[in-house]
């Protein structure tokens, strides 16, 4: 299921005392094998679970066991292929898109998915007063979702989009109308752990501070999977979630760059676990967005000097490890989107002191700090996740950075829950952060200024009537090259502008136990519909991926 793009925090970094922890949990005993069962990790609890609402890519892994849109991507063609619906058809115009549901589709309550169920989706979507403007945004241009017949459903689109067949058929999850209908929008919006879909898994339990548990969907109209029960942990802290893993508490892991670098040097690497290292569009990439609406950094030539006075080759090479790419703007830098004639700016304290300057900021009275004409002190916030290791190396090197600049930068440390709300709120000087991404993005619901209400994806108010120009413009070109070129003259406007300072590009670095049997890289990612348990080989008829 395609998605519109998500907040993520990345794996903290390993952190001090590395070695010394490393030769600990050598010594681990093992324990014993939990059965069928698959035993995954978070680094962080998901705000809530609420099938529409919720925005962090936590939550999007429960929903992609649960949840089935009308069509998917193939991971190695990257062409879209059916799933709730058989097939489709679209109009010689481009703009409507007609979907043939498979009639053996079912909820996990045994109701039949019909078109009734798609629209109720689409309709609450819709809903200016549900809380999911960052989906909506993709909606804009939809001018209906009608219903043909009980198994038939048309999107019609008032014109074209490039998006348009993979929003219609891919973006939502459909939900069973007769379990998800509500008397206000506010009951909806505070849903939280309400999960009833058409998916391979069914919702146990979540239980607050330690799991959520899903089982297999005994009923599933498809292909049922092999592994009969699905629990993700919250370890949230690095070292004890690798200890979990080496002494198998934990089937898989997403790894710091630090962690992949030690573990990938033991000698029973490859043996007592497997590595995968891989990009995909949904590594997304990590930034560093200042406040636009805030007047410290409503000036563009102090967010350009902030990203000037950060060594990002230093912070890649040494808390990255060189895994990874620093980019200049906000699409996949594999995809022809992304401009790679635009080079990153380098680090140069002499430039940014020079742009601060300009933009009023010096030091007055010589006592080392930078102050404006009012006599204030340059000095700002900075949020971040708290148990987040690697953003404590990250703030750790950006304090000394600037304070040789004479900025006093003020760390802030939360959890998650609470970032979030703060992100939300607009509560913030500047954060650090991340967002996942798709073979082909649509900026407009990060950077058009019509998202800055409504608690919208574009939380760093950035407003530019000629990047919302390129944003709509390119919306509705349908020629890829034509397209692209207008999201680079975008690209540079970012650049220039520097709302974000874009950080890194990341990849995936993931490790699993040996019991984990079936694990293969495809194009763009691994497909746990593919796994089993080792010792509990499938039905390979019965259980094969749909």
């Amino acid at each position: 299921m395609a998605d519109c793009a998500k907040r993520w925090w990345g794996r903290p970094a390993a952190g001090l005392a590395l070695l010394a922890a490393l030769a600990v949990l050598g010594g681990c005993g093992r324990e014993e094998p939990a059965g069928n069962v698959f035993r995954g990790n978070m680094n962080a609890e998901p705000q809530t679970l609420n099938p529409l609402c919720s925005k962090d890519v936590y939550a999007t892994i429960i929903h992609d066991y649960i949840f089935e849109s009308l069509i998917e991507r193939d991971l190695d063609t990257l062409e879209w292929k059916g799933l709730l619906a058989e097939r489709w058809e679209v109009s010689p115009d481009g703009k409507a898109f007609t979907f043939y549901l498979n009639p053996k589709a079912r909820f996990s309550d045994g109701t039949p998915v019909t078109a009734d169920d798609v629209l109720f989706t689409v309709e609450t979507i819709l809903n200016p007063e549900i809380d999911c403007s960052n989906l909506r945004s993709y909606y804009a241009d939809l001018e209906r979702c009608e219903k043909v017949d009980d198994r038939t459903v048309r999107f019609v689109w008032k014109k074209p989009y490039f998006k348009s067949l993979e929003v219609s058929g891919a973006f939502a999850g459909v939900l069973p109308k007769h379990v998800y209908a509500f008397e206000t929008p506010k009951a909806f919006n505070d849903l939280s752990d309400r999960l009833v879909g058409s998916g391979r898994y069914t919702f146990l339990q979540w239980k607050t501070g330690q799991s959520i548990v899903l089982v297999r969907n005994e009923n599933y109209w498809g292909a049922r999977p092999a592994i009969e029960r699905v629990e993700y942990r919250f370890i949230l802290e690095d070292q004890a979630a690798v200890q979990a893993f080496l002494s198998g508490e934990l089937d898989e892991l997403a790894l710091a760059p630090e962690w992949w670098v030690k573990l990938a040097e033991r000698p029973d690497a490859g043996t007592k676990f497997q590595m995968f290292r891989y990009t995909s569009p949904g590594n997304g990439y990590g930034y560093l967005a200042w406040n636009n609406a805030r007047p410290l950094f409503a000036d563009p030539r102090v967010r350009r000097a902030m990203t000037h006075l950060i060594d990002r080759p230093k912070i890649l090479t040494h808390i990255y490890k060189g895994i990874g790419k620093i980019i200049t703007g906000p699409f996949w830098n594999q995809s022809p989107q992304y401009d790679a004639s635009i080079p990153p700016w380098p680090c140069d304290r002499t430039e940014a002191l020079r742009l601060l300057k300009e933009a009023g900021w010096e030091d007055r009275n010589g006592d080392g700090w930078l102050e404006n004409a009012g006599g204030e002190r340059f000095q700002f916030e900075l949020s971040t996740v708290a148990n987040s290791l690697v953003a404590r190396d990250v703030v750790r090197l950006l304090e000394r950075e600037f304070q040789g600049a004479g900025i006093e930068l003020v760390a802030r440390f939360t959890e998650w829950s609470v970032f979030v709300t703060k992100l939300d709120n607009r509560d913030y000087d500047a954060i650090m952060l991340g967002w996942t991404g798709t073979i082909e993005d649509d900026p407009y619901q990060i950077w058009h200024s019509s998202q800055i209400a409504d608690r919208g994806s574009n939380h760093v108010g950035f407003r530019h009537a000629e990047a919302d120009r390129l944003i709509e413009e390119a919306r509705a070109e349908l020629d890829p090259a034509k397209r692209n070129a207008l999201y680079h003259r975008f690209h540079r406007i970012l650049h220039e502008e520097q709302p974000y300072t874009f950080m890194r590009a990341g990849e995936s670095l993931r490790v699993m136990s040996p019991r984990i049997q079936g694990v293969r890289l495809h194009k763009i990612g691994l497909d746990s519909r593919e796994w089993w348990i080792q010792g509990f080989e499938p039905n390979l008829e019965e259980h094969a991926a749909p």
